[in-house]
């Protein structure tokens, strides 16, 4: 059993990202539980479980167990985050050494053991695509003023931007989540954002909302970052040379492989493949049938691929 455990939040179809998470996690060696805090229905995969005290255990191959929390909890689950995290570090899983949350969507590369050595080294996180932004930067000045008026002093922003999908903390450092939660009830209560994962434009001091109050939180604590760079999430410009994780932009179980291909230009990529790689097991998220045909249509779809120049129309030879 890893002496660190693990936490999701996931709703609606994301069940599905869910299943090939967890079957990523006994791919590379995890042992112990999974907590999936959720709303609405159970999966549609998710039959033989035990009901214990408002938790839903389903054991899964290879000594993991996805222990499932129903959630009654109206803000967006983005921003929920920390607070799911501090429950199930102190609450659920009190012997736990550590904790991870990663977001569904998520399929983990790396063995296990990587992870465990990463939280010696501080808390744990990877950089974000979307906005490179440094602590010079206007949005990250506005951050600052901010948190001096919440009373604030200590100031020292990360390097870069972090992704709020992937992170890890120890039982030593995991004031952090507190610091986390008071960023984001001043955020909720000036911008009044508790519902949306975005707002407009990055020109908004708050835009990714749960992201940004958690680089905020990084910034006025004086615990040390042990942050990976793009690489960390298979953002980087090669999207093959992914190592550590692998985060899904484009959901891979809404893509539709031709369609895609023929009206869109979008040629199957690294999730797309590692999603039907995964889907049939220890978890059989998609039916065997639909395995074996997208396990079958990737690389045909691919060779096409390579005929097009641009949507809609072929190379002419």
């Amino acid at each position: 059993m890893s002496p660190v455990t693990i936490c999701t939040l996931w709703e609606k179809d994301y069940h599905k990202a869910l299943g090939t998470f967890v079957n990523s996690l006994a791919r590379v060696g995890y042992r112990g539980r999974v907590w999936a805090g959720y709303r609405g229905p159970l999966p549609p995969w998710a039959g033989g479980g035990l009901v214990e005290n408002d938790i839903y255990r389903l054991p899964i191959a290879a000594g993991i167990e996805l222990m499932f929390c129903k959630l009654n909890v109206r803000i967006h689950f983005a921003q929920y985050k920390a607070l799911w995290m501090t429950r199930v570090l102190t609450e659920l899983e009190p012997a736990a050494q550590g904790i991870y949350y990663f977001d569904p969507d998520i399929f983990v590369l790396t063995n296990w053991t990587f992870f465990e050595r990463w939280l010696a080294c501080g808390i744990a996180a990877c950089e974000d695509v979307n906005y490179p932004i440094n602590p010079t930067h206007p949005i990250v000045r506005m951050w600052e003023r901010f948190a001096e008026k919440s009373g604030y002093t200590h100031w020292n922003p990360p390097k870069v931007y972090l992704n709020s999908g992937l992170l890890g903390i120890t039982r030593h450092n995991q004031s952090l989540l507190k610091e986390w939660q008071i960023v984001q009830d001043a955020m909720q209560k000036n911008f009044g954002v508790e519902s949306v994962l975005k707002t407009g434009t990055r020109a908004d001091m708050f835009h990714a909302t749960d992201q940004d109050a958690l680089n905020v939180a990084m910034a006025v604590s004086d615990y040390p970052v042990a942050w990976i760079g793009l690489d960390g999430m298979g953002f980087g410009p090669d999207e093959h040379a992914e190592w550590l994780t692998l985060h899904a932009l484009s959901k891979p179980w809404r893509r539709r492989i031709f369609r895609d291909l023929l009206f869109e230009g979008h040629r199957p990529d690294a999730a797309l493949c590692r999603y039907w790689d995964l889907a049939g097991g220890p978890i059989q998220v998609e039916p065997r049938s639909r395995v074996r045909g997208h396990r079958f249509y990737i690389p045909v779809a691919t060779l096409l691929a390579r005929f097009y120049s641009r949507p809609g129309r072929l190379l002419s030879s």
